[in-house]
């Protein structure tokens, strides 16, 4: 299986949070202000996703705005006590969406459930968690990961990059999402996905992130990002480091001279490659992550 390349598909770029808290649940703002935060700010596609709680997002959209109803859920995790559960979050599940009752004992179940309801879930922010790989590895449908969490980052536990690298690694084709977990206003902002979107609407929406349309960035911007003729190519804003990530002990930098900045990298592809996805660190040290791309020979 591989993911679809956005920088080779048709479509324009609309910016996008996939993780929202409101006072549905636990966040400062009602789904009305976030929506209308998140509208002024540039954003095109925003998901509401309380805990345990989904919100009624009619009359929420515009002409250029989608607001696509979700949920975070939070079944237990095996190997962890009952406090210290899974948090997944699914888009698209339907106001008033109601999981199966053994949704709190059987994750898998519940990633079930939100899949048939119309919806995909994704992992959230294992680190924080404290979640080591044995205790995700088994769960089974997910579409992504958080490669970058902006609530977690208050301590400093932002990343999810070690996490996505392990599920690659063990052959799972997932993408890797940045977001801001929005809480307050401390979060808004700081990590977004960039999908690549003929059309905005929900199902163009869900095509994009169940075949990786899309890269996710706190900041730099990936302009171009491809395979062909043994190589790979990467053009992006200016950079100081460009990384090319592969499998286990495989990849290759590129860092910038001092005073110059990085725009393009080409590198050659070893044969023992077996994906390749490029991370881009400017010099204020944001970042922007490419989705793997497979089938490199």
């Amino acid at each position: 299986m591989q993911l679809r390349n956005p920088f080779t598909a048709p479509g324009k770029w609309c910016k996008a949070n996939f993780h929202t808290h409101t006072t549905t649940s636990d966040g400062r703002a009602s789904p009305e202000e976030t929506a209308q935060l998140y509208r002024r700010a540039g954003y095109q596609v925003l998901a509401l996703t309380d805990h345990w709680a989904t919100n009624d997002v009619t009359g929420l959209s515009s002409r250029n705005f989608l607001v696509v109803s979700g949920i975070e859920y939070h079944p237990v995790c095996p190997g962890r006590d009952r406090g210290n559960p899974h948090h997944l979050v699914g888009v698209n599940v339907p106001h008033g969406f109601a999981f199966p009752k053994r949704e709190d004992t059987d994750p898998n179940a519940a990633i079930r459930a939100v899949r048939r309801a119309g919806g995909e879930s994704f992992l959230a922010h294992p680190l924080w968690c404290g979640h080591r790989y044995d205790h995700y590895a088994g769960l089974k449908d997910l579409i992504g990961v958080e490669v970058y969490n902006a609530t977690c980052d208050r301590i400093g536990r932002s990343g999810g990059d070690h996490d996505w690298c392990y599920l690659l690694d063990e052959g799972r084709v997932l993408g890797g999402l940045a977001v801001d977990d929005t809480h307050g206003p401390g979060d808004r902002f700081r990590g977004w996905v960039w999908l690549k979107l003929e059309e905005l609407t929900v199902p163009a929406v869900m095509d994009a992130l169940r075949t990786g349309c899309y890269f996710s960035s706190t900041g730099p911007r990936i302009t171009d990002f491809r395979v062909a003729g043994g190589e790979v190519t990467v053009r992006c804003t200016p950079a100081e480091f460009v990384y090319l990530v592969a499998q286990t002990y495989h990849g290759a930098r590129r860092m910038a001279e001092e005073g110059k900045a990085i725009r393009k990298f080409t590198c050659q592809i070893p044969p023992a490659w077996q994906y390749v996805r490029a991370v881009i660190v400017d010099h204020q040290g944001r970042k922007a992550w490419s989705n793997p791309v497979h089938g490199l020979h």
